[in-house]
């Protein structure tokens, strides 16, 4: 598959529903479809693109803050899954090999700007979490914004603060944060990608909290 049609492909991920899924009478593992699109079949990467695009879109405009920035970089990132098909040996999960993609980029992009990403992201789709299997809610960053705090959700408030606190932190822990509370991604799976132990991505994960904790502070004592 060239440029022009993983483009065509990523604009329809993109302007579709996010609520549907394209291809999702497709059992197959990620590992076999991305070796069947090294062999020469179109589709089975257009169900991996299905099935990740969008996530890889929201980890980066949150590490970024920046919608139009991350959609050039999601394109970067699932051109640079094309480019790598032939040499995919199943070492590791796709997801795992894809994140490791995101990363690199993702530091690439900070290097060349010698700098963090800007503050206050411009376009989150919501909320960090709720999720299951035991991950960190907005409510368990900031004790007493539970449901009750619906309303300033709905109007942008905690948002906004979330926006400005992933982008106080440190590159390193904002990786780690947003891999494990965004995209549900396991502490394993994380050090496998960032190629660290499992215990220190664990403590990046709780300085994350801790410093999204402070900086959510002052939703506290909101009414």
């Amino acid at each position: 598959m060239g440029p022009p049609v993983l483009l065509l492909f990523f604009l329809l991920l993109l302007h579709r529903n996010r609520s549907t899924t394209v291809y999702s009478g497709d059992l197959r593992s990620d590992e076999d479809l991305y070796r069947r699109y090294a062999e020469g079949d179109d589709r089975a990467f257009r169900v991996l693109l299905d099935r990740h695009g969008g996530a890889v879109l929201a980890y980066l405009t949150r590490f970024f803050g920046d919608r139009e920035m991350a959609t050039d970089l999601t394109q970067d990132v699932f051109l640079k899954v094309i480019a790598g098909a032939e040499g995919f040996r199943g070492d590791s999960l796709f997801r795992t090999y894809l994140f490791r993609i995101v990363r690199n980029l993702c530091f690439d992009v900070l290097r060349s700007r010698k700098g963090r990403p800007d503050a206050g992201a411009r376009s989150l789709d919501g909320p960090v979490g709720p999720h299951g299997d035991g991950r960190s809610t907005v409510g368990d960053l900031v004790p007493g914004t539970g449901m009750s705090g619906a309303q300033r959700v709905l109007t942008g408030e905690l948002s906004a603060a979330i926006e400005s606190g992933l982008a106080l932190l440190p590159a390193d822990q904002r990786e780690v944060f947003l891999m494990r509370q965004v995209e549900g991604l396991r502490f394993p799976e994380i050090a496998g990608i960032l190629g660290v132990n499992e215990n220190t991505v664990k403590g990046r994960m709780l300085a994350a909290v801790k410093s999204l904790r402070q900086s959510l502070a002052d939703f506290r004592e909101r009414p």
